[in-house]
């Protein structure tokens, strides 16, 4: 308070409160600017940390793993001490970064917005207080000699008041003004200071920690100079080997076009064959001992089966379990088509698969830029010298169900090769029994002789088909949990038994085994039954039953089920039942049976489901004539009327007090609810009267009381569907459109679901607006 020599309200004090204001003013501006420059700062470090981060992670993932051979070769398990070093470092810069913003910029923040603005926000009350004051000096100032003493009395206390607060604003705009003045002398400085300590700390925990580093930093210097003159010396071998490899590699081809006489003809290449069988066979062997060798490796030029057939360089593979690969040589520009080529697609469609291998090349011509390596199935394949173009050289086919791979050699001698040995690899998986069938009793006469060795062989045959039987079986069970896993399918769709073990394809439900009889005597146009699990004799008996479970059919059971299935079938047989007449014995008076129940009355009841479709459509035909005389009623009573009720007889009049769904309302199943009971309506062409597409005729037409009798019909038929506790409120609608988009913006989830709600008897009730009730 040294600045302020007197405090009295003066010229003077308030000359030095707006010059103390001005210097206020100009250190915001100055602490803006830095605080700019220290948010700039601060993310620098942010961005110096991430990177650290960033380096040390990437350093990490490529040389940081100490089992990966890679890893091993590039020095990973030497660099790790590294990385954790710039790990350490970024931590160091993570912590100066975090001083920054606290230290520095968390302060300048705090003083800006708080002691600034309170030096703001003392002037504003200042300026007001002092308005204040004099509007009640001017009022009491004005008073004349004859004034009551009472408004008197009341304008000076109300003068004082002003007064008093006037004095209080003006104190507190000087304690903000001087709380500035103090802070600036040190805030600042203390601030500044502080990152300082804070840079000095951080470079000195990096230099202590580069410092404990720097004998192993020699040491590794060390090692990599060595490991240079080591590679050195291997390249140089290598080079040595390479011309080796190439001097060897020219001899073979020598050799091996020496063994082919042009004049001898086919014969000669046939004696030359049957060695290179045997040598294949001798090879693939070696499999039963669990070795796998390279028969032959090389490109070959392959033929595209793209509509350009162009011709592209693939690295085949040929191993002794007798599976051929081909590999895409990634990184290098495929070859282009071959200027000797022609384009002959013919080739690829010919022959009895021919509409096959052409969708199969389709498919495959996509995937084959995705996939880096294909397979050949040799097994279903033959060999076929030259191309369908007779005038292309060094050319064979591999031709097999699925496609047809034209390939071209460099030399004839190494087509030979590749013919020869692919020829004898499908020649020994066509004799061998090692991928299709278990070991059998050796050809040895003594061992046929040795009891032990015939139990051997029964055994091992034993044990490859209860492996079958193991893989089979899983394969059902995950059948068996996926279509169990549908809601109802728990239990028998006909009579609730227990773990059903037989579904109807066609009907999407599953059945317990006597059910299933009943279904299968009903014919396959009408439920076309299979066996979908459980135990091992239904395996083992119903081996093909598992290829009809494929993902479409399983997705189907998914979306269908019983819960669902029964919700439609059983519902309409419910109106089947209580429009049944006397010559139709058979649908009426019929009711879901039990487990236990006596096989003719499942056989009863499911016959009458089965015949609910047939019987649908001769009542839908019915209606649909009532409906044309319905409607001829109405036009001629109206005119003018775009939309008519479709009419229903007299004789569905017993209906009114029927429930015409099993799923009743009960607030928590809408959804089911809705579409049984659209259902139902949508079936007698009502649904004009829920949409409200079939408008109330005018008061005076003939037709309003057809309308109005159609209209109570349907609200009676939506009202018996509901739960007592829940249709009670809905009794005093005058539409069956109004009770329909009532119960729909009560309880849908798709409606405004913040409408759900109980009354104070703890009964749902819908939000009806006022205009909505009937008119007493």
């Amino acid at each position: 308070m040294a600045a302020f020599i007197r405090l009295d309200d003066s010229p003077m004090f308030q000359n030095q409160i707006c010059s103390l204001e001005l210097t206020a003013d100009e250190l915001k501006d100055r602490c803006q600017s830095l605080y700019k420059g220290c948010k700039n700062f601060m993310t620098a470090l942010g961005e110096a940390c991430n990177g650290d981060t960033i380096f040390a992670d990437s350093l990490e993932a490529f040389g940081g793993g100490t089992d990966d051979p890679v890893s091993v070769s590039v020095g990973g398990p030497v660099m790790s001490k590294f990385i954790s070093a710039f790990h350490e470092l970024a931590t160091y810069k993570e912590l100066l970064r975090s001083q920054v913003e606290h230290v520095l910029i968390d302060r300048l923040m705090h003083f800006m917005t708080v002691d600034l603005q309170e030096a703001k926000d003392s002037r504003r009350r200042f300026d007001k207080a002092i308005h204040a004051y004099d509007q009640a000096r001017e009022r009491f100032v004005s008073l004349k000699k004859n004034t009551r003493e009472d408004i008197v009395a009341e304008l000076q206390e109300d003068l004082e008041n002003s007064k008093s607060a006037f004095e209080k604003s003006r104190f507190n705009l000087v304690n903000a003004l001087m709380n500035i003045e103090a802070k600036k002398k040190y805030e600042f400085l203390e601030s500044v200071s502080a990152i300082m300590d804070a840079h000095l700390r951080y470079f000195k925990l990096g230099y202590e920690l580069l410092k404990q580093l720097e004998p192993y930093i020699h040491q590794v210097l060390t090692y990599a100079q060595q490991s240079k003159e080591q590679a050195k010396v291997e390249q140089d071998r290598l080079a040595k080997r390479i011309q080796e490899f190439r001097t060897q590699a020219e001899m073979d081809a020598l050799r091996a076009s020496s063994n082919i006489d042009p004049s001898a003809g086919v014969n000669v290449i046939r004696v030359f064959g049957m060695n290179s069988h045997k040598s294949v066979e001798a090879i693939m062997q070696s499999r039963a001992n669990g070795e796998v060798q390279t028969i032959k490796q090389g490109y070959l030029l392959k033929r595209s089966s793209s509509l350009r057939g162009d011709w592209k360089r693939r690295f085949f593979l040929l191993n002794s379990q007798g599976s051929l690969y081909y590999y895409r040589v990634k990184g290098t520009k495929p070859m282009g088509s071959h200027p000797q080529h022609f384009t002959r697609p013919a080739e690829q469609n010919s022959g009895m698969f021919g509409r096959f291998r052409s969708k199969h090349n389709r498919g495959a011509s996509l995937n084959e830029d995705i996939l880096s390596c294909r397979t050949v199935d040799l097994r279903t394949s033959l060999i076929k010298m030259d191309a369908e173009d007779s005038d292309l050289r060094l050319c064979f086919r591999i031709i097999s169900p699925l496609k047809t791979y034209t390939l071209q050699a460099e030399n004839e001698a190494d087509r030979m090769d590749w013919i020869n040995k692919i020829t004898g690899a499908i020649t020994s998986l066509l004799n061998s029994q090692f991928f299709d069938q278990p070991s059998h009793i050796t050809t040895n006469p003594e061992t046929n002789k040795s009891t032990g060795g015939a139990s051997h062989g029964v055994q091992t045959r034993n044990s490859h088909q209860d492996l079958g039987d193991d893989i089979k079986s899983n394969k059902i069970e995950c059948v068996s949990s996926i279509l169990r896993g549908v809601p109802g399918n728990d239990l028998c769709a006909e009579c609730s038994a227990p773990e059903p073990d037989w579904a109807s394809l066609n009907l999407g439900i599953l059945l317990c085994i006597e059910c299933s009889g009943v279904h299968r005597n009903l014919g396959v146009h009408i439920s076309k039954l299979r066996n979908t699990l459980s135990n091992q004799l239904q395996v083992r008996s119903l081996r093909l039953d598992v290829k009809v479970w494929e993902p479409t059919i399983l997705d189907l059971f998914r979306n269908l089920g019983n819960a669902y299935c029964n919700s439609i079938w059983e519902g309409l047989l419910l109106l089947e039942d209580v429009r049944a007449d006397d010559s139709n014995a058979l649908i009426a008076s019929t009711s879901k049976p039990c487990p236990k129940d006596a096989i003719h009355l499942k056989e009863k009841y499911i016959q009458a489901k089965s015949q609910t479709s047939d019987h649908r459509k001769n009542q839908t035909a019915t209606m649909s004539g009532t409906s044309s005389v319905g409607d001829k009623s109405l036009d001629s009573g109206s005119a003018k009327s775009s939309s008519k009720p479709v009419l229903l007889s007299n004789t569905h009049d017993n209906l009114s007090s029927h429930p015409i769904t099993t799923h009743k309302l009960n607030g928590e199943n809408y959804l089911q609810w809705s579409q049984s009971v659209m259902l139902f309506i949508r079936g007698r062409g009502k649904t004009g009267f829920l949409t409200g597409a079939t408008q109330k005729p005018k008061e005076g037409l003939e037709s309003i009381e057809t309308w109005e009798s159609e209209n109570a019909l349907i609200m009676s038929w939506l009202i018996n569907s509901m739960e007592p506790t829940i249709s009670k409120t809905y009794m005093f609608l005058a539409t069956a459109q109004e009770i329909w988009e009532a119960a729909k913006e009560t309880f849908s989830d798709l409606g405004n679901s913040a409408q759900n709600y109980k009354d104070d008897a703890g009964t749902y009730g819908p939000i009806i607006p006022s205009s909505n009730k009937i008119n007493n």
